[in-house]
């Protein structure tokens, strides 16, 4: 009897609890309501006593909040356990006395919860789990709702800022693929005024594309990111996995990217990498325009800047010399820009195509050097063996991108750089007739196209060869200047050795020209050879017998074929 009595008291105790709690007065502050919404919730199976019991509180919540009983109810459990980044469906069903399968039914509350910023879902590939972010406690100290303020994005730096945030969410696992897809298109209108949207609007690109495609250039944005790889893509996918057919769109450059020239392979040692890709300079150049990326993606990238050249003397046979100076005072900015326009005037192409050919070693490419510095026009260099390409019709599509570049380059730039084609033998030689193996096609259209590119060209171009006799006849129309670079005289010879060892006596330098038929870049080879030997030794630079030894081993063959060099 006693027993059951003391049960009779404890029961009537819970149900004295419960009568408090619901003719309870409202209280001061929601986080105050949701305390006693939690204490009560223990247990409780979130059945109808319980909603009975918590009436007073919830309805406070939710009044204030704009929100049901049951999102009230679990936003006030979420928050309750706020500290923990990872809150998972289960620990809030053992909490409340129920099944999990109670709480996921009640899914679609959980979802307006996320959708109004209360809560963030992070969706990893082996559980759901959601936290609350600080901005949420803050307002709920504050005992206001959370009103998620989206700041506008005025200009294309602005949307790129944005996307860095989404991205950092998808990292997290906030965002699936389709819900980052969904905001990247809302952003994009969002900026459709701006050149990056006008222009990335011209290639009628789907959505998917459109978000590759962004993606790639904010990895450019972000980290200068030449060198992107599948697993840098994966990150834009749900669970990190790369669909097969991107995958394969990639790999056989089969993408709308790569068609439109938005992206291209990355380029090693003139081997063009299946797993490696990046953006096209002409996508950084036309699409990034409007951002200031501190020396990323500027148009001027890559070039041999005209104030960085060092200052050299070069001596010259009379001929060389008389063309060269010529040549010089045409590219001068008042000279060139009067030329190019009486040749349009005269319905003739503006540009200038020059070839430079000769023996090795005669200064040929340091002679470009020098008419850039002299005439402050940067250089845009091209090695020719670097451009090619294993890839079938890689070759051309490098060549095409090359003169768009420097097409692009000249648009925006005060003075048109010089479009230097260093050691082109590969591309001046003549063409082959009838051509069956894929390597001579592809060397017959790269020539083909450089032919082409040379009649439309309104820059500067010149090419430096060792070809003397086997230059192609249709190069050889198009190039208005042809200059030969001879071996130096002895009386050149002589000034070289004089120029490059002031200490020289004139007699000892006319004695090494003398014995010595070189070059002027063998002569400069000896002379730094013979600078760390009297280095090293503390010897007298100007030893003509020690310069004399040194001669005699610059050769390395007994048919005299000189070093390539200089």
């Amino acid at each position: 009897m006693r027993e059951s009595g003391l049960q009779k008291a404890n029961t009537a105790d819970v149900s004295k609890q419960k009568n408090v709690a619901r003719n309870a007065k409202p209280q001061k502050s929601i986080l105050e309501c949701f305390e006693h919404i939690v204490e009560l919730a223990e247990d409780s199976n979130l059945d109808s006593d319980f909603f009975d019991t918590a009436s007073t509180h919830i309805k406070y919540a939710a009044r204030k909040l704009n929100l049901t009983p049951m999102q009230v109810v679990l936003l006030s459990i979420f928050v309750d356990r706020s500290e923990d980044s990872r809150i998972m469906i289960s620990e809030i069903a053992k909490y409340a006395g129920c099944r999990t399968t109670r709480i996921l039914r009640l899914s679609g509350d959980i979802d307006v919860l996320e959708s109004n910023h209360y809560i963030r879902a992070s969706r990893s590939r082996n559980s759901l789990s959601y936290r609350v972010p600080g901005e949420v406690l803050d307002a709920l100290r504050k005992n206001q709702p959370y009103v998620h303020v989206t700041e506008p994005v005025p200009d294309t730096q602005a949307f790129f800022d944005r996307f860095d945030q989404l991205m950092n969410e998808k990292d997290d696992d906030e965002l699936t693929n389709e819900s980052l897809m969904r905001q990247t298109m809302e952003l994009l209108h969002e900026i459709h005024d701006t050149e990056f949207a006008k222009r990335l609007g011209n290639y009628n690109l789907d959505n998917e594309m459109l978000l590759l495609f962004i993606f790639m250039a904010h990895l450019y944005v972000e980290n200068s990111d030449d060198h992107i790889m599948f697993h840098n893509i994966d990150d834009i996918y749900d669970n990190e996995k790369i669909p097969s057919y991107i995958k394969s769109g990639f790999r056989n450059r089969s993408l709308p990217l790569f068609r439109y020239k938005l992206i291209e392979n990355v380029n090693e040692d003139g081997m063009a990498r299946s797993d490696a890709f990046k953006l096209t300079d002409m996508a950084k150049e036309e699409l990034l325009c409007e951002l200031n990326l501190n020396n990323v993606g500027k148009s001027d990238k890559g070039l041999i800047k005209a104030d960085t050249l060092a200052e050299k003397s070069l001596i010259y046979n009379a001929s060389e010399r008389d063309q060269i100076t010529e040549l010089s005072s045409i590219l001068s900015e008042s000279r060139f820009n009067e030329v190019q326009t009486r040749l349009r005037s005269a319905g003739m192409r503006p540009g200038f195509c020059c070839i430079f050919y000769g023996a090795p070693g005669t200064g040929k490419t340091e002679t470009v050097y020098q008419i850039a510095r002299q005439t402050g026009r940067d250089i845009m260099r091209v090695d020719v063996d670097k451009i090619k390409s294993c890839w079938v019709g890689e070759s051309e599509k490098n060549i095409k991108t090359l003169f768009d570049r420097y097409r692009s380059i000249c648009k925006n730039s005060k003075l048109a750089p010089i479009l230097l084609f260093n050691e082109a033998d590969a591309v001046l030689g003549v063409r082959m007739e009838g051509a069956a193996r894929a390597v001579d096609k592809m060397e017959n259209s790269i020539q083909n196209i450089i032919l082409q590119e040379m009649e439309t060209l309104e820059g500067i171009m010149i090419a430096t060869t060792n070809l003397t006799t086997n230059l192609d006849k249709a190069f050889e129309r198009r190039f208005l200047y042809k200059i030969r670079f001879d071996k130096p005289t002895l009386e050149s010879r002589a000034k070289i050795w004089q120029t490059m060892l002031p200490a020289l006596a004139e007699p000892d330098a006319r004695t090494l020209a003398t014995r010595f038929d070189l070059s002027g870049g063998e002569i400069e080879n000896i002379v730094r050879k013979h600078t760390v030997k009297a280095i090293l030794s503390v010897k007298d630079t100007t030893d003509i017998q020690e310069i004399i030894t040194t001669c005699q081993h610059e050769r390395i063959s007994q048919n005299n074929r000189p070093k390539m060099g200089f």
